[in-house]
């Protein structure tokens, strides 16, 4: 009897153990932002931190686990944060208005989710531009048996930008068309750069396509930074290796890594273990995670070195002890030569034949050659196009080997989204197909579908596209081992594809990840049609979709004149008051004032209508403007007395500093009118300026913008 007790307890223990396994340990972290004083380049700056510190903490965690963080908003503003390439519920991803409402001042937000994954991740906030500000940290999770790959050490290094600037300021200033941030940071082009570079045919080529000058970054950043310093040291003995967790938090800047000591291996992508492969140098897009292994050198302390990819700075991370070995210098960029668009697109080196096909069979006109010269940053003076392709190669992806099958179950139905890469950089606009997000380009998908985004770049902008709640396999050559990331660099006139299984619900947002490129439109959400949006989302989802203004002013204040005009503009309404005020080689003061409501349609054509009030006459106006070739600015215009009046305008800069400019005007009533002019940038705000006018003569002074 006894024994049949026996049995029966054990048997019952053992039923209770299959039914009620051991529970899933709680992992609770309590995060706060706060404002935080800052000290980088000898001007203390107020910025936004994590639990005092910038980054913010690093949060670990074991496969298996259940995160529980608590997200204390200790500003005086709204906040977020976002848990980038996290697999998650949709209300625990935290984007505004699209997952989640914002976290008001004062309040805390509780997050609680399954890990379901391992590898290195980061978080940051989604709220306006904090992320510039610093409110970012990184996410390692181990998995439960060990890495697949041991080390003798584990580092978590982050990468980020920073400028003392404020950062709405920076966007404000981007919107006005502004070129100083080139002009600080050495790369403003001019026609004395292009004749020393032998550039002059590349300059006049762009020009016709009315082509705006190159840059690689729209921001001169003031420090690059890593786990927050200028420099960062790992100690370490000869022959341990180290495995270091690369994530590039920055806002606009792409990094070229390589170390003093010889090869890094990549042993995993975006948190994903793909085989590993050995790279003396590779760029690392924002937003994405590299784990690298190294083998510390014999003697010394080793850098490696994570370079701007517009060759403005770097930051450094020592690795070892003793001597420093530094690594070598990346190329800069030769802006002059780089490549143009010459009437067809280019592919990524990633994309294999066979897709190739499919991409033409569906896209029609847009033909997709091989890469015909296409490399990043153009040509070096004295480089062959082999030995610039490897001093600054490209995104790692045709290198990138999943370690097990990545490909999409087979019985799915497919949906293909063609999203072509669009921009105005002269007004600071990106978008998807030529819009900026709104209610009315929501992506929808369903639940069971396989998804495949063919991302077709025509700007001359690498854009870094990253995808909430989902991983996408990378259409790079390796077959049904493609590699899986959330984030996908697409480099300038080249297009990317990848896919992924609909295998959630709800909305998603899917943005570039340039922040500055983001807020100025590139994003949309991905709406899974199979479920409703919940109502408390619903009701503030048209808060997502609004399209800010900005204004900005530039004039001139000279010994004879004064002119300018002040301008109030989003995406597509532009507001302006023109003035033109003349007071020598005149009888009194002559002034023109004009008010206009622009339409616009693209870079090149907006239409207008507006009021034209002189010292004369008030009428009604109507017209367009048109980018003419050579970058020539045109004006065509008629007023309600029938009198028509046509304008052309051309600025060239001559120098770094030292530009010159000029204005035709033809009018059937006061027939032509012309200016011709000098100036010189003294700072961001100011220049000098001297002047012809053909109705008020010769003068000088100042011009500012504002």
């Amino acid at each position: 009897m006894n024994r049949w007790k026996i049995i029966l307890t054990i048997n019952l223990m053992f039923n209770f153990i299959i039914v009620f396994p051991s529970a899933a340990k709680v992992v609770e972290y309590d995060l706060t932002v706060g404002y935080k004083t800052v000290n980088y380049t000898g001007k203390d700056v107020r910025a936004m931190s994590l639990n005092d510190s910038i980054p913010g903490p690093t949060l670990r965690f074991r496969a298996g686990d259940i995160a529980r963080i608590r997200f204390h908003n200790s500003m005086d503003v709204p906040t977020s944060v976002h848990w980038h390439g996290i697999l998650l519920p949709h209300r625990q991803d935290g984007v505004p208005y699209v997952a989640n409402p914002p976290i008001a001042p004062g309040e805390t937000f509780e997050f609680e989710f399954p890990i379901k994954q391992t590898g290195t991740y980061w978080f940051h906030s989604h709220t306006g531009l904090q992320e510039q500000r610093g409110v970012y940290g990184s996410i390692v999770i181990t998995p439960k048996g060990g890495e697949r790959i041991p080390a003798d050490k584990d580092e978590v290094v982050v990468l980020s930008d920073w400028i003392d600037e404020n950062p709405d300021e920076v966007l404000r200033t981007l919107k006005s068309g502004s070129d100083y941030y080139s002009f600080k940071k050495g790369t403003a082009q001019s026609l004395m750069g292009a004749a020393r570079e032998g550039a002059l045919m590349d300059v006049f080529k762009r020009s016709l396509m009315r082509m705006p000058p190159m840059d690689i970054s729209d921001v001169a950043y003031d420090r690059f930074l890593a786990n927050g310093q200028p420099e960062m040291t790992i100690p370490a003995l000869p022959g341990e290796t180290v495995r270091l967790r690369f994530i590039n938090a920055a806002t606009a800047t792409y990094f070229y890594l390589q170390f003093a000591g010889g090869p890094v291996q990549i042993v995993a992508a975006d948190g994903k273990d793909v085989q590993p492969v050995d790279l003396d140098r590779f760029l690392m897009a924002i937003a994405e995670t590299y784990d690298l292994m190294v083998t510390v050198p014999k003697d010394g302390a080793y850098e490696l070195r994570a370079t701007a990819q517009d060759g403005s700075g770097h930051t450094s991370i020592f690795i070892g002890n003793g001597k420093r070995v530094l690594a070598p210098n990346v190329p800069k960029p030769d802006l002059y030569k780089m490549n143009m668009p010459m009437g067809k697109h280019t592919m990524t080196p990633n994309v294999p034949k066979s897709d190739l096909h499919k991409m033409n069979m569906s896209m029609g006109e847009h033909t997709m050659p091989g890469m015909s010269g296409m490399k990043d940053g153009g040509g070096m003076k004295g480089m062959s196009g082999m030995e610039m392709a490897a001093s600054r190669p490209m995104a790692p992806y045709s290198k990138l080997r999943s370690i097990s099958p990545s490909s999409l179950p087979e019985e799915n139905p497919v949906r293909e989204v063609i999203l072509t890469l669009t921009g105005d950089m002269e007004r600071y606009i990106w978008s998807m197909n030529g819009e900026v997000i709104s209610a009315d380009n929501v992506i929808r998908i369903r639940h069971g579908e396989n998804i495949r985004f063919i991302l077709i770049n025509k700007t001359m902008m690498h854009h870094p596209m990253h995808l909430h709640g989902h991983f996408f396999r990378v259409i790079n050559g390796q077959g049904d081992y493609a590699p899986l990331k959330h984030t996908v660099d697409v480099p300038p006139l080249a297009t990317q594809i990848i896919e992924f299984e609909g295998n959630e619900y709800n909305d998603w947002f899917f943005h570039c990840h340039i922040l500055y490129h983001a807020k100025a439109g590139m994003a949309r959400v991905v709406s899974y049609v199979d479920k409703e949006i919940d109502a408390d989302l619903k009701e503030i989802r048209p808060k997502l979709y609004i399209d800010p203004w900005y204004s900005w002013t530039n004039g001139t204040i000279q010994s004879h004149m004064t002119d300018g005009v002040v301008v109030v503009s989003n995406s597509k309404n532009i507001f302006s008051a023109d003035w033109e005020v003349g007071w020598q080689k005149v009888e009194g003061t002559e002034y023109d004032l004009e008010l206009a409501y622009d339409r616009y349609f693209n870079r090149f054509f907006t239409a207008f209508v507006g009021g034209n009030f002189t010292s004369d006459y008030e009428r009604g106006i109507l017209g367009v403007r048109y980018l003419l070739p050579f970058n020539f600015g045109s004006v065509l215009r008629v007023d309600t007395e029938g009198e028509f009046r046509v304008s052309i305008g051309q600025s060239l800069q001559l120098t770094r500093g030292l530009g010159i400019f000029g204005r035709f005007e033809y009018d059937t009533e006061s027939k032509e009118e012309w200016v011709a002019g000098v100036d010189y940038i003294l700072s961001k705000n100011f220049s000098l300026v001297g002047q012809y006018h053909s109705d008020y003569g010769v003068g000088a002074g100042l011009e500012f913008r504002f």
